[in-house]
């Protein structure tokens, strides 16, 4: 729903339409002045060089407009692309900013590169990485209890700093007020 609400995208594809609508009405003209031409039997090679500045440098403007508004389409596309996003496409896109210089300004290695994994996500991968290492027999119940009540207990003064900090941030705004 976000590409939606993109107003660069809605003010490329109006661009894409205008310059798209004119440059067929430009051609069109151009066509029905030579068909008239050629059905009338007059010359029309005077009459198209009358117009032929003006027309061009209509075109050349409309080609040009359309060509822009193409690329920010298309630009707006890419950016809101669902890539997948791992180490490997972060690694190639880091080489290839390091081969061609002006991909540096892109930025492609930070938008392929994975998010950082959240504090609960890391604590349930240490505790599926302390599961599989008991049921491979690397650790004893004891052992894996103990680091089990260990990983609990950090996740615990993690979230005990958290409500501190809410508590403290609410308590001073509440202060202003």
């Amino acid at each position: 729903m976000g590409l939606l609400r993109n107003k660069w995208l809605w003010l490329s594809v109006l661009g894409v339409l205008v310059s798209g609508g004119l440059l067929l009405a430009v051609v069109g003209y151009l066509g029905i002045l030579v068909y008239s031409g050629l059905a009338s039997g007059t010359p029309i090679v005077t009459r198209l060089l009358e117009i032929a500045v003006p027309v061009l440098t209509a075109v050349t403007l409309l080609v040009g407009l359309l060509a822009v508004s193409t690329v920010g389409v298309l630009w707006v596309l890419v950016q809101n692309a669902s890539l997948p996003r791992s180490d490997r496409m972060a690694t190639l896109a880091e080489r290839l900013e390091r081969e061609y210089t002006p991909l540096q300004h892109l930025g492609l290695s930070e938008f392929l590169s994975p998010p950082e994994p959240s504090a609960d996500e890391r604590a349930e991968q240490a505790l599926a990485d302390l599961k599989q290492q008991y049921v491979a027999g690397d650790l004893t119940e004891a052992e894996f209890e103990r680091k089990v009540d260990r990983l609990v207990a950090n996740d615990s003064i993690d979230e005990a700093r958290a409500a501190r900090e809410r508590n403290r941030i609410v308590d001073g705004e509440a202060d202003r007020h």
